[in-house]
């Protein structure tokens, strides 16, 4: 008996080892270079359906154009011209006033989350912009009410369900810079408009109480007044899969995946209370800022580790680490030609979440990596 126990716990170690595998073990993938950038720093990224590239540039000191198209050659171009995808002038709504946010949908139209200026005159209410890729022709523009936002909202990854005709925000909020952070969805309707917050500050968004920490060094705000703050950031990657039957979450600074049937989250009539009970523990993470659902797993960021692991509810492995080209990975895209796309920003050696200290060093990048079709959908 007592080897019998010896045996099946042993087993059940092994088996916890490999379910859990910490992203610091080296990667077969072969890591691409796409394009690079030698001043603009990249956001997120995002690939149509017939293949083309677009990314948001998330440094607007570095370029007027907040939005780019990547062309088969590595060229990067505006999309959809100069004037959309630059800060709005005088009194005119037509323009980007800041993006990080990208998706790509299945009818060939390009979505961007414009995050607004509350510092603009006129104030700049924020807005989920879509394009037809093949015209460049406007669609549609979801202007974000200021009811369903807060004074420190910060509107950055969303998902669009096509399904259920909704679009999906996570509004991490400025995770305690401005006031205490109070993460939420904003789900909105895409037949009507009507945008609702929903789930605001639910256990799933936030984060553990732990340092993010890259090159033994603690990631840290320098306030004016000299004090300073670790942050712990709440509610932040997203993705849907393919079938849009479940949005996939989690908090940046946080470990676990959470879902919730896409389906209730569109729906007007679930409350808070009913929504909660739909939600469920998915699976374990790395600190992480992008999220990507493939078939069978969930390709996410680790940005302590400059990687990216493949999650699902018996645990994560690395598909992809590498030290010199992954330097904070961002978002994720999958290619139809069976290629994972993610932007590598070095976003945590900027002046904000440096000390006060910029220590960026060029170029970033726009990767890709092979993935099978299993993983993968395509």
């Amino acid at each position: 008996m007592m080897i019998k126990l010896f045996l099946y716990w042993s087993i059940f170690i092994a088996w916890f080892q490999f379910s859990i595998l910490p992203a610091t073990a080296q990667s077969n993938a072969k890591l691409e270079i796409v394009t690079s950038f030698n001043k603009e720093r990249p956001g997120n990224v995002a690939i149509s359906p017939t293949g083309r590239v677009f990314i948001t540039m998330s440094d607007a000191t570095a370029s007027p154009y907040k939005v780019k198209e990547i062309l088969p050659d590595g060229t990067v171009v505006d999309f959809p011209d100069t004037i959309w995808t630059r800060k709005p002038q005088g009194h005119s709504y037509k323009g980007v006033n800041a993006a990080i946010g990208i998706q790509a949908t299945s009818d060939n139209v390009l979505w961007v989350m414009d995050l607004g200026d509350r510092k603009a005159q006129p104030v700049q209410a924020p807005k989920l912009i879509a394009w037809d890729i093949s015209t460049r022709k406007l669609l549609h523009v979801y202007p974000i009410p200021d009811a369903v936002l807060r004074s420190n909202s910060f509107l950055q990854d969303f998902v669009i369900d096509e399904k259920n005709h909704a679009a999906v925000i996570a509004d991490m909020s400025m995770a305690g810079l401005v006031l205490p952070a109070m993460p939420a969805f904003i789900v909105i309707d895409l037949q009507t408009g009507y945008a609702r917050r929903v789930l605001e500050n639910h256990h799933s968004f936030q984060p553990v109480d732990e340092d993010i920490v890259i090159d033994k060094q603690v990631i840290s705000h320098l306030f004016p007044d000299g004090s300073v703050l670790k942050p712990r950031y709440p509610l932040n990657p997203i993705s849907i899969d393919r079938k849009m039957e479940w949005i996939y979450y989690g908090a940046l600074s946080g470990r676990s995946i959470f879902r919730v049937p896409a389906a209730a989250l569109s729906s007007p009539g679930s409350d808070d209370s009913a929504l909660s009970k739909k939600i469920v523990y998915y699976a374990a993470k790395p600190k992480s800022d992008g999220i990507k659902a493939g078939n069978r797993v969930l390709f996410v960021t680790d940005i302590e580790n400059s990687a990216v692991v493949m999650a699902t509810p018996a645990g994560y492995s690395v598909l992809v680490k590498d030290t010199a080209l992954i330097s904070w990975p961002d978002g994720l895209a999958i290619a139809p030609d069976g290629y994972l796309y993610l932007v590598s920003n070095q976003l945590h050696k900027r002046p904000f979440w440096n000390l006060g200290k910029e220590e960026s060093k060029p170029p970033y990048y726009l990767l890709r990596v092979k993935i099978t079709a299993a993983e993968g959908y395509f």
